[in-house]
């Protein structure tokens, strides 16, 4: 086993004294590298679905795609009966608007969010729609917990996965530091059975420090098919009307459910250290409780967006 880099965090060095408690109810998830608590409950899956043949039909509505058609020329077209992309062909934009309106018809939806992306329009809300097209097999909600610097390691990782009605959350805790490398590998299994993931500012934080500590153990990276990164349409549909778009704040102003005793995220660090000193589990109970309502909002919230979106 690699040594941790030493110096960041005092409390690195350390390993856990004698416990003076119980630790979080979960059962030892074995690894050829090791082991880490594991930690599973089950929450009732709020309803989202939107067909492919709607989502697509919807996509083909989009006129501003194509270059030269911004939101006024748009209107103007609309007026001249021209509602769909397939439309264009009657005018000089033919060609562009028949090679965009073939992706949006047939394309695959990584192709899809691409052409997005090249016209600017990655973080469109339409885009929402394709985590409800998907088959929800296929979707995990994912949500990590550190010791709050670049290159400490991760302490918590919770993954949710659908199961019919059923949104199933799977934390994988570090009773040690010395068990990240088994934790990782947990993780890295789940992202391949369950390609598509879901996260709240996950693509500037959560993949991309999972796969700094996949390469600081030599492993591969984490390379999801698709990604839909929740921070980014909420910012998009509700930055007018909310004090910001933290997590907290969209699940108290959207979600209608906001935690009265949760531990705010800053003090994660603070709390797995003191666990770290003293060997009492007792703080990880709280760093485990905002874990898992971090990963079960995002289930809601992808729910709320599709259907604030697609009207579901």
């Amino acid at each position: 086993m690699m040594q941790v880099e030493q110096g960041f965090i005092p409390a690195l060095s350390l390993r856990t004294t004698t416990r003076n408690g119980k630790l979080p109810e979960g059962f030892e998830a074995a690894t050829a590298d090791g082991c880490c608590l594991a930690i599973e409950s089950e929450h009732s899956l709020p309803e989202f679905f939107v067909s492919e043949e709607q989502l697509r039909e919807r996509l083909m509505r989009e006129l501003t795609l194509v270059h030269g058609i911004g939101p006024e020329r748009e209107q103007m077209c609309r007026r001249r009966g021209i509602q769909t992309l397939a439309d264009l062909r009657r005018t000089n934009w033919k060609p562009e608007a028949q090679e965009i309106a073939e992706i949006m018809q047939n394309g695959t939806p990584r192709e899809v969010i691409r052409l997005f992306r090249e016209k600017g329009r990655g973080a469109d809300p339409l885009l929402i729609g394709f985590g409800a097209a998907v088959p929800k097999e296929d979707l995990l909600f994912f949500d990590i917990e550190t010791l709050g610097m670049v290159h400490s390691p991760i302490i918590l990782f919770g993954c949710g996965v659908c199961e019919g009605r059923t949104l199933r959350v799977t934390q994988y805790l570090l009773r040690d530091i010395g068990e990240e490398i088994a934790a990782l590998g947990l993780v890295a299994e789940m992202m391949r059975t369950h390609p598509d993931l879901v996260t709240y500012n996950g693509r500037s934080f959560d993949l991309p420090f999972t796969n700094n500590r996949l390469a600081y153990y030599g492993e591969r990276e984490c390379r999801p098919a698709l990604h839909f990164d929740l921070l980014h349409t909420s910012r998009r549909l509700f930055r007018e009307d909310l004090p910001d778009c933290c997590l907290g704040t969209v699940e108290e102003y959207v979600l209608g459910c906001g935690r009265e005793e949760d531990l705010p995220g800053y003090l994660v660090p603070v709390y797995y250290q003191k666990y770290l000193h003293t060997g009492d589990p007792a703080p990880l109970k709280q760093i485990v409780d905002h874990n898992r309502s971090d990963v079960t909002s995002l289930a809601l919230l992808l729910a709320r967006q599709t259907e604030i979106v697609y009207g579901t």
